[in-house]
């Protein structure tokens, strides 16, 4: 029996940018304003921890990830939002989310981890309570 060879699969790049786009602007202050876009999953959480991770430390007392934008945030988006509360909180920076949709809010809420943030309904209501506005808000 002769076996013929089988097509390679097609993998899924780590990071399609067409699935997720991180948008970052800062102030003169230090506050980052990240702008998140598309889905959060396994495949682009690495590439927002990536771009918030290379903020320079000393620089950025202040993280605002606008989340309005996000259509979908699985189990690996979580996890990547915890993982970056506890890195802006070991560099003396605050993290605030900005979320008004059921896609990020429902699985912080069913995980019980909503309490862990420090959540707005909007960008302007979170950049007032850091009494900031970084570049571009």
């Amino acid at each position: 029996m002769k076996q013929t060879p089988r097509e390679p699969r097609a993998t899924r790049p780590a990071h399609d940018p067409r699935l997720l786009s991180v948008t970052l602007a800062a102030g003169d202050d230090g506050c980052v304003l990240a702008t998140v876009v598309g889905e959060l999953d396994a495949a682009t959480a690495p590439a927002l921890d990536a771009e918030i991770r290379a903020l320079p430390a000393g620089e950025t007392t202040a993280l605002v990830l606008d989340l309005t934008r996000v259509g979908f945030c699985a189990a690996a988006g979580i996890s990547t939002l915890l993982d970056l509360l506890e890195h802006t909180n070991s560099m003396g920076a605050s993290l605030a989310l900005v979320a008004d949709s059921t896609p990020v809010i429902r699985p912080l809420e069913l995980l019980g981890l909503a309490d862990r943030f420090t959540m707005f309904p909007s960008r302007s209501a979170a950049l007032a309570s850091l009494g900031t506005a970084p570049a571009g808000s």
